[in-house]
């Protein structure tokens, strides 16, 4: 694993540039911003959603939806739902864990189809989370209205509700519904029911009461979809069971310009990000119909670190204190080999198991701690795509995984199939904050993370605190090195030229011709020309918008151009052939 971690030094109102594994990132805190007339803090933000129309879409747990410009900073609250939005605890110093929670934009928002609906997911009762859909009205002061509830019922706590709402690429919604907290600290004596399944007469009277654990597939008018899998004879909303806090859920991204790279793409994959017990975080590919192993398994089944001690079944439950370190007098206790589960899927990644392999409570040299705070709390997920062509260096397609524990994102950078990793956990930008969720520009190139308002992080120097750097912040890091054109030796790809730029004549000889406009001209231009097995030719830089770039002494052959702007960014990779 590559551990070569970032610090940052940050301070107020101002840019900072900062690398991350060696990759060039400005950092801004858009919401407070300098020009900002407004400058906020975010009351407990859940979801960042960056929209077709090039603002951020942010649900706050209190009950509000916030439309943020991000190069202005500049906020308009375009639903205040506070009214309707039930929160377990809310103090100064932490919040429950429900709320206001998931957000989706409509698969066509903002595309002139009179279907601007934002979806969102909410507790609006002690116990009880729906789904709703909303009206978006824009112009000058946008606002959300005319609330259609989809469906209400789902289980729903002040801890581990999870909450997370998407579109899968066949249009449906899916929502994480979390195991409530059960079996630990003030649930201690509630049941997990991640294994429990619904029978037909709850599903025909609407009793969802056993749907926390799971992972739901819903129609966008709150029904059944017809292809969702059967548990035990009986088909419901639910799509997978075995979860234990699924707070990540995204949808596999699609290369936006056509391409297939770098393999044929493998189509609209979801996968997730899942708190662990103290162990063994999980990212998981969510396939219909399996069984992702909680509270039996945690991780891989391996009989590691891990053993489903159940709280409920000991006489002296209520009046024991919890604690991961103790057994309840009385209590069952099942290790991970000891279920054989149907469908079981394992996780593609654990972050992390630790420990040697049990007997029980014999995980360190005193015998005591037997299960150890490895995991790094991942809050969110998102997907890195190709845009346009152009990539962060070695980025696409990865995994972003931010963090709460660490204040650190994570990238996973995937295999040609999106079926495993190509390399371990590579960590960014981390900071002593809790990082709760992500959203990355249509270009690619900006990377926005919101932050807890209150709670504790590892924080850059690995010791605990709760005096946060950025609390309930909008935190922009923008890629400012070189982009990376689509690989010219992978299947289908493009070489990469933006609008507003031409390059001729091709074929060359004596010259070639650089010609920028307006929209596009930086003042300091760069140049390098690379012969096909990549050695360096030439370079060079201009100041003017119309230049050329000699080649009389440069052999026949091809040649591959680059040209970057005055921010280092490659506007243009272009092959060039030149004949002598």
């Amino acid at each position: 694993m590559r551990l070569l971690v970032l610090s940052l030094l940050i301070a107020l109102f101002s840019v900072h540039e900062i690398r991350g594994q060696g990759e060039p990132f400005s950092f801004t805190e858009i919401n407070l911003k300098p020009a900002n007339p407004n400058k906020y803090r975010l009351a407990h933000p859940f979801e960042i959603i960056y929209g077709p129309d090039d603002h951020l879409y942010i649900t706050e747990k209190v009950g509000r939806v916030v439309r943020v410009n991000p190069v202005t900073g500049l906020r308009q609250i375009i639903l205040d739902h506070r009214a309707s939005t039930f929160i377990t605890s809310h103090s100064s110093f932490s919040i429950s864990q429900d709320g206001m929670m998931g957000m989706a934009l409509h698969p066509a928002f903002g595309t002139g189809t009179s279907q601007d609906f934002i979806y969102i997911a909410y507790t609006y009762s002690a116990g009880n989370a729906r789904i709703s859909r909303f009206n978006y009205t824009g112009g000058a002061s946008p606002v959300l209205n005319n609330e259609t509830v989809l469906i209400q019922g789902i289980p729903a706590n002040n801890d581990h509700s999870s909450g997370r709402l998407i579109f899968g690429a066949d249009s449906l919604l899916y929502y994480s519904c979390g195991d409530l907290g059960a079996n630990q600290f003030g649930n201690r004596c509630a049941e997990i029911r991640s294994q429990k399944l619904p029978s037909a007469a709850n599903i025909s009277s609407a009793n969802y009461s056993r749907y926390s654990g799971k992972i739901l597939r819903i129609n966008r008018d709150g029904s059944i979809p017809s292809t969702n899998p059967y548990f035990a004879g009986v088909q419901s909303h639910i799509f997978t069971i075995g979860h234990r806090n699924s707070q990540g859920l995204v949808t596999q991204k699609a290369p936006t310009d056509g391409t297939q790279y770098p393999v044929p793409y493998p189509g609209g994959k979801i996968f997730n990000s899942e708190h662990g017990p103290r162990t063994d975080d999980e990212i998981n590919e969510i396939i219909g119909g399996r069984n992702y192993g909680w509270p039996y398994i945690a991780g891989y089944l391996d009989n590691i670190n891990y053993s489903y001690i159940i709280w409920a079944t000991s006489a002296n439950c209520a009046s024991t204190g919890y604690t991961e370190n103790a057994i309840p007098s009385g209590a069952m206790i099942r290790q991970e080999s000891d279920s054989v589960l149907t469908n079981f899927q394992p996780p593609m990644s654990t972050l992390y198991t630790v420990c040697n392999p049990l007997p029980l409570s014999k995980c360190n040299a005193s015998g005591t701690d037997w299960m150890k705070y490895a995991t790094i709390a991942p809050a969110s997920i998102d997907y890195y795509a190709n845009s346009n062509g152009l990539a962060i260096p070695d980025w696409y397609p990865s995994l972003l995984v931010p963090t709460l524990r660490r204040g650190v994102l994570y990238r996973y950078k995937m295999n040609a199939t999106s079926s495993g990793f190509d390399s371990d956990s590579i960590p960014y930008f981390r900071t002593a904050n809790r990082y709760r969720d992500i959203a990355i520009s249509r270009d690619g190139l900006r990377i926005y993370i919101i932050t807890d308002s209150v709670g504790t992080t590892s924080g850059p120097s690995g010791t605990g605190t709760t005096s946060l750097a950025n609390p309930g912040a909008i935190l922009e890091f923008m890629y400012t090195g070189t982009l990376l054109p689509v690989d010219e030796n992978k299947p289908g790809a493009k070489p990469v030229k933006k609008d507003g730029l031409r390059v001729f004549p091709n074929p060359a000889s004596n010259f070639i011709q650089v010609q920028f406009a307006d929209q596009l001209f930086s003042r300091h231009t760069r140049y390098i020309l690379f012969d096909m097995s990549g050695r360096k030719i030439m370079e060079g830089t201009n100041t003017a918008k119309d230049f050329k770039i000699n080649t009389r002494n440069i052999k026949s052959g091809v040649y591959l151009l680059k040209i970057h702007d005055g921010r280092g960014l490659e506007v243009a990779s272009e092959k060039i052939m030149i004949q002598q």
